[in-house]
C-alpha cells in the first residue's frame, strides 16, 4: 500500500505548515534553557512540519495510518540533496528517541537537545529554499 496519496498543491496551506515550523524552531531554542526534552522533542515537530509542507508542496500527503512519521521524513529524503543523508539519519534517531521519551524513560542530554536544535534549523533553511523556489 503506498504511503501517500495526491492532494492539490494550497500555496496557503503549505505557507502555513511552514510557518508553524518555524516557530516551533524558536519555541526549541528558547526551550533548551529550561528543559532539554522538550526542546528535543519541539525540534523533532518543527522537523515533521517542515518534511509535511515539503509534501504538501509536492501535491502529496501522508495516509493516515501507523508509521505515517516515517513516511513523511522517507518522502522529504527522496526529493532533497542525497548529501542530508547524515541529516535525516539524526531525524530517525530522533524520532526513535522521541517515542522511548514519550512512552517509557529516556532521557535527553543538552549535547542532544542543542544538536537536534541545530539540525532543525539548518533543515529549515534547505525546506524553505526547495519550497520557495517552486510555490513563490
Amino acid at each position: 500500500m503506498d504511503k501517500t496519496k495526491p492532494q492539490k498543491i494550497d500555496p496557503k496551506q503549505v505557507r502555513q505548515f511552514l510557518d508553524d515550523a518555524n516557530r516551533k524552531a524558536a519555541a526549541a531554542r528558547k526551550n533548551l534553557a529550561i528543559d532539554e526534552e522538550t526542546a528535543y522533542q519541539t525540534a523533532y515537530q518543527a522537523m515533521l512540519k517542515a518534511s509535511l509542507a515539503l509534501m504538501l508542496s509536492h501535491g502529496q500527503r501522508p495516509r493516515v495510518q501507523l508509521g505515517h512519521h516515517i513516511a513523511i521524513i522517507e518522502f522529504a529524503q527522496k526529493q532533497l540533496d542525497p548529501k542530508l543523508a547524515a541529516l535525516f539519519d539524526l531525524f530517525d534517531r530522533m524520532r526513535r528517541k522521541r517515542n522511548d521519551a514519550f512512552y517509557d524513560i529516556a532521557l535527553i542530554s543538552d549535547v542532544e537537545a542543542e544538536d537536534a536544535v541545530l539540525a532543525v534549523e539548518e533543515y529549515l533553511k534547505v525546506v524553505s529554499a526547495d519550497i520557495l523556489a517552486r510555490i513563490p
